[in-house]
């Protein structure tokens, strides 16, 4: 059975996708910076409740230089065309009767006292093993995939960026700490390196059926 047509599109930006480290400076497009937030947008999250914010960095002034200096002086942030943290609230926005849930659960059918019934269980358990904030970080890095596949389709190179200092991310952002993670750093633009051969291990060394 011959796969459709797109998706040997996405199986060709995924294999196009490396590692860029540095960038030639010039700032995206408006509709590539809006492409590739929406593309985080419509990601997945734990729940549907999207515990992200997208903090969008462009070139220059004093916020890109503090960004630069928070992610240990890669130049990959300095040179970026698009600088994008997604940043993760802290763990008392999950109460299962705080506003932030009760907000984003009133969307869903049944409202909050269905979606209640649902988070509730499993809620405990992150909270009782300390784990809230390590579950809402890891919704970053879905979206941080789908937004690097996403630019490698439009012809945009990107980096995820894990080396920071987080307090000072979100000093140059302008993010209370108290209420924001960061869950990852990403990087877009055009290349001033060559591509990287992309190496990975071969389908059947890494899956199995069982």
């Amino acid at each position: 059975m011959a796969l459709p047509e797109a998706a040997m599109a996405f199986l060709s930006a995924m294999e196009a996708r490396w590692a860029c480290k540095l960038f030639d400076g010039r700032p995206l497009a408006a509709e590539e910076e809006s492409y590739l937030l929406d593309c985080g947008r419509l990601s997945p999250s734990s729940f549907g409740l999207e515990p992200w914010s997208f903090l969008a960095n462009r070139p220059g002034g004093q916020a890109r230089e503090a960004l630069f200096q928070a992610c240990f002086a890669q130049e990959g942030v300095r040179t970026a065309g698009l600088v994008v943290a997604i940043l993760v609230r802290r763990a008392e926005a999950y109460d299962p009767d705080g506003p932030f849930v009760l907000q984003r659960s009133n969307r869903f059918p049944g409202g909050h006292p269905v979606f209640r019934a649902d988070f509730i269980g499993y809620y405990d358990y992150l909270k009782a093993s300390g784990r809230l904030e390590e579950w809402a970080k890891a919704q970053a890095y879905i979206a941080c995939a789908n937004m690097m596949t996403a630019a490698a389709a439009a012809g945009i190179d990107s980096c995820a960026i894990e080396g920071y200092k987080e307090d000072d991310v979100l000093a140059a952002l302008g993010a209370s700490p108290s209420t924001w993670r960061v869950g990852i750093v990403l990087v877009f633009g055009r290349p001033a390196e060559p591509p990287r051969e992309k190496i990975r291990e071969g389908l059947l060394e890494i899956s199995e059926f069982r």
